[in-house]
């Protein structure tokens, strides 16, 4: 958790040594220089390497531990967030962000550790991508706001995508190790995730460059409610009633914070 939060401050100091970051404008010249700062700055230098350690803790937790018991404790990561953003970046939490932050910190624990039944049958055998989700751009709202929501879908997208390329290849069990890492790197809803992935991460470094961290973090939380309605919608799970009042606290979380 520490090395995920110090991950985001990291980069979020970076970024806000940059400069405004319009990613809806970016040419090959601005596109050149971001990059330039990307691999010249000591402080996403940092970002990265206490991101990579953060992974690779995580990995380690959830192949001791139950799922259910690190993602609730990972869920305080949104406190820890905004008390570093406070101590190291001096940022200022007004009380509504406060509030939010908490709601959404209860939602996502909520959401993790509510037991839920999964459809145990594997979807579609074929290999078609599962449809992205889209957003009413034509709604006027800030910069910030708009960040977040392509953060959220996309990263919820790659979410979907990935889990249904993981659940394509799992059907073919008595395959050798080899074949089904062929699997995955030919997979299309995988490499699909993993572009949205990308989508996310771009889209948080331009947020980022202008945005306090202690808000776009957990707006960011939006990711848990499109991925659960994914998850019932696209996957076939079923969804049971402690996630729906998580997910609920994480709406009213998020609302709190459109109020900055």
């Amino acid at each position: 958790m520490i090395t995920q939060v110090l991950g985001d401050i990291w980069l979020s100091r970076g970024m806000k040594s940059l400069g405004i970051v319009n990613i809806l404008h970016l040419d090959i010249s601005t596109l050149g220089s971001l990059l330039f700062f990307l691999f010249t700055n000591i402080w996403i230098w940092l970002s990265v390497i206490f991101l990579v350690a953060s992974l690779l803790l995580y990995l380690i937790a959830i192949s001791r531990l139950d799922l259910s018991f690190v993602l609730p404790i990972h869920a305080f990561s949104y406190v820890l967030n905004a008390i570093f953003a406070v101590l190291i970046l001096g940022e200022h939490i007004p009380l509504t962000r406060w509030l939010g932050i908490f709601a959404i910190t209860a939602g996502v624990m909520l959401v993790s550790i509510s037991k839920v039944k999964t459809t145990m049958g594997l979807l579609d055998s074929d290999n078609r991508l599962v449809p992205a989700f889209f957003i009413p751009l034509g709604l006027v709202i800030s910069k910030t706001w708009l960040a977040v929501f392509i953060i959220s879908f996309a990263d919820a997208n790659g979410d979907i995508l990935m889990a249904k390329g993981m659940k394509q290849i799992a059907a073919s069990s008595d395959r050798p190790i080899w074949r089904k890492i062929a699997q995955v790197i030919g997979n299309r809803n995988i490499l699909g995730g993993v572009a949205s992935q990308a989508t996310a991460f771009l889209a948080m470094i331009a947020a980022l460059s202008w945005a306090d961290i202690s808000l776009v973090r957990p707006a960011s939380a939006m990711t848990y409610i499109i991925s659960m309605l994914g998850a019932k919608f696209v996957l076939g799970e079923n969804l049971a009633a402690g996630r729906l009042v998580g997910i609920s606290m994480i709406a009213v979380g998020v609302l709190f914070l459109a109020e900055q």
